[in-house]
């Protein structure tokens, strides 16, 4: 008789751990359908800001490429006119033959001279 009872309570401690066992599972299923409506919702919102994503990256690259031709442009002005400043003072002074040029000369010739 006492094996009767201690078997009817290790069914009934089997009984009750299943029906625990299975409450916290359906939890867990509606947990995860939570989970599942809410990722979905962010993946349809991603789907829908993708395209204006884009948009607005290829108008951020088109203005960093214009900006980026500009400062091209202005390094090749300022090449340019800095060759040309060079070649205008080379130009004068071969034209005053070579007037504002230092003539090296030794350092004993500049003595006897003065």
């Amino acid at each position: 008789m006492v094996w009767q009872v201690g078997v009817l309570l290790v069914g009934i401690g089997f009984l009750l751990l299943s029906i625990f066992a299975s409450f916290i599972l359906l939890n867990m299923t509606r947990s995860l359908r939570t989970i599942e409506a809410i990722l979905t919702l962010t993946l349809d919102e991603a789907r829908l800001a993708l395209p204006e994503l884009r948009h607005s990256l290829q108008q951020i690259d088109d203005m960093v490429s214009g900006v980026n031709d500009k400062f091209t442009a202005a390094d090749r002005a300022m090449n340019a006119t800095g060759a040309v400043i060079s070649g205008w003072r080379d130009r004068v002074r071969d034209a005053f033959g070579g007037l504002g040029r230092r003539r090296r000369s030794p350092a004993g010739q500049q003595r006897e001279e003065a």
